[in-house]
């Protein structure tokens, strides 16, 4: 039997539909923006268009579009544990392009105050160290730091390292809109993972001078952990909410001016990757 022209029309179409499919699939992937409060994700939960909750395991999910960009906003809740169960959650459901752990902080870096805002070009996690032998006495600064473990899906095999780096097209993205942020300074730096809350100013000394820390908070190196194991990129953004060492006190309001920020990093990542689907307009 011959085929018409609208049979072979229909097959053209079958056949370009299977080929773009990736391509959609793709283009279709959230990026999915975690924090852990409310002050750090309340209002790009209110930016999201469309939005619909879900709940897996007790970790909230909340999913939608912004200016067509796919977003999922994971409020993750406090602390290393909660961070890298939502975030597995996270990928498992979502199949995320990208995963952005951001939220306020405690600075470590002196030049640093209030409103500024860390990259994190490298996390690590400062609760794990391994101290030196000594028959008394406990001082906290004889210690060296231990490795995280994650397994690595290129090589198949099982690595450790100290610090994780940042996926460098999203630094490169967020260093990128460093000059639209208003409130402070944006800086790529250092950030210090665990369920600890430094006030003692000896101790944020410490960690500054021997690691290097620019700021601390309890969960973007435990995201950044996971992400590692399933191959996602990765980005920790903080912005300083308190600064122990210039007697700054927290102010939840740093958590809005991170998340208008991350926004801004969220459209210029998505442009780069093509998962929009609408010209940029302006932030609002």
């Amino acid at each position: 039997m011959k085929k018409t022209s609208g049979s072979y029309m229909i097959s053209f179409l079958l056949a370009m539909a299977l080929w773009c499919l990736p391509l959609w699939a793709e283009a279709a992937q959230p990026i999915l923006v975690e924090g852990a409060m409310a002050c750090e994700t309340d209002w790009l939960i209110g930016k999201l268009e469309n939005p619909s909750e879900q709940r897996i395991g007790g970790w909230r999910f909340v999913c939608g579009e912004i200016r067509g960009i796919p977003v999922v906003v994971s409020v993750t809740s406090i602390g290393t544990t909660n961070a890298a169960a939502a975030t597995v959650l996270g990928i498992d459901r979502f199949h995320p392009a990208a995963v952005i752990n951001q939220g306020t902080s405690g600075g470590h870096d002196p030049a640093l105050h209030t409103f500024d805002i860390v990259l994190g070009a490298k996390t690590f996690d400062a609760s794990a160290w391994i101290s030196r032998a000594e028959r008394r006495g406990a001082d906290g600064r004889h210690i060296e730091l231990r490795p995280s473990y994650y397994y690595d899906s290129d090589s198949r095999e099982n690595r450790e390292k100290i610090e994780l780096e940042a996926d460098p097209e999203l630094l490169e993205a967020a260093v990128a809109e460093a000059a639209s942020y208003q409130a402070g300074r944006v800086v790529s730096g250092k950030i210090a993972t665990s369920n600890n809350w430094n006030r003692q100013r000896d101790r944020i000394r410490f960690l500054y001078e021997k690691f290097g820390s620019s700021c601390e908070e309890m969960e973007a190196h435990a995201s950044a952990q996971i992400c590692r194991n399933y191959g996602v990129p990765f980005l920790g953004i903080r912005i300083l909410s308190n600064a122990e060492l210039h007697g700054e006190e927290f102010d939840p309001a740093a958590g809005t001016a991170c998340q208008q920020y991350v926004l801004a990093v969220i459209q210029s990542y998505a442009e780069r990757k093509a998962i929009k689907r609408d010209s940029r307009k302006d932030l609002g």
